[in-house]
């Protein structure tokens, strides 16, 4: 009898033990990063990268790991919800992707655990420590992916005297200048910024850029709500559009730092 009650309950504590874990309401990301000799985007049996930051943004979920002597890393006990998975990899990193650098991945209680791999290849040489325009941060994909990983919710790059989150950057580089001078030099003055965040040489343009946080001052930047109107012909048109001019050739390469090959 006893016997026949110890399997009755390992059967029930067996049922309500599976019953708990597929209604469990979370899940995991994990995967690894690896050197791609050949450039292929494929993992064919390469080494592995360490020290790497992997990056995980998700609705009240925002986390960081760092990939082991192995390439791993892990995220676990997450929400069911959609991830974007990035790898945190600045322009002036001795590697380059070969892989998409963020990728969007979805937990369900069907498909709990997802794997996202990172592939890197070397830089040439002349690629390090250099600058990228306006146009490479607001419109590739690699740029966008930069901004995005940078500046997680709730962070925020200071222009002037206002924060702007990754969703605002975006919307201002991506604003045409139409005759208004702020919106002109803001896009140079994001472009210097996230260079200089990205390790590229601080001296040719530092004082520019704090001239540009001066001249901006207390004004929003369009086409954030309230964002001002500046015309190039005024007093401080003028001086913006001087200022930017100083900052786009800082971002060409063209003020000491090379430019990005």
């Amino acid at each position: 009898m006893q016997s026949l009650v110890n399997k009755i309950f390992t059967i029930l504590f067996l049922v309500f033990a599976t019953a708990f874990a597929q209604a469990a309401p979370w899940g995991t990301v994990h995967g690894y990063k690896f050197n791609d000799l050949n450039g292929n985007g494929i993992d064919n049996g390469e080494p592995r990268l360490g020290g790497i930051t992997i990056s995980i943004q998700g609705n009240g979920v925002q986390m960081s790991d760092i990939t082991d002597a192995m390439g791993r890393y892990d995220f676990a006990n997450l929400p069911f919800q959609e991830y974007i998975v990035c790898e945190v990899l600045g322009i002036n990193s001795p590697w380059t992707p070969t892989t998409p650098q963020c990728v969007e991945i979805e937990l369900t209680p069907k498909d709990s655990s997802d794997m996202v791999i990172f592939g890197n290849k070397r830089k040439p040489e002349e690629d390090k420590g250099c600058t990228r325009t306006q146009g490479f941060w607001g419109s590739s994909p690699q740029g966008q992916a930069l901004v995005k990983a940078f500046f997680p919710p709730p962070s925020t790059l200071a222009l002037g005297g206002h924060g702007y989150t990754a969703v605002q950057l975006d919307s201002i580089l991506d604003a045409p200048v139409g005759g208004n001078a702020i919106i002109n030099l803001a896009h140079q003055l994001i472009a210097a910024k996230l260079n200089l965040l990205n390790g590229a040489s601080s001296a040719p343009i530092l004082a520019t850029i704090n001239s540009a946080d001066a001249a901006i001052g207390a004004l929003i930047i369009p086409p954030i709500a309230g964002g001002a109107v500046v015309s190039p012909a005024s007093p401080l048109g003028m001086t913006m559009t001087s200022l930017a001019s100083d900052l786009d050739k800082y971002n060409k390469g063209e003020a000491g730092v090379p430019h990005c090959n």
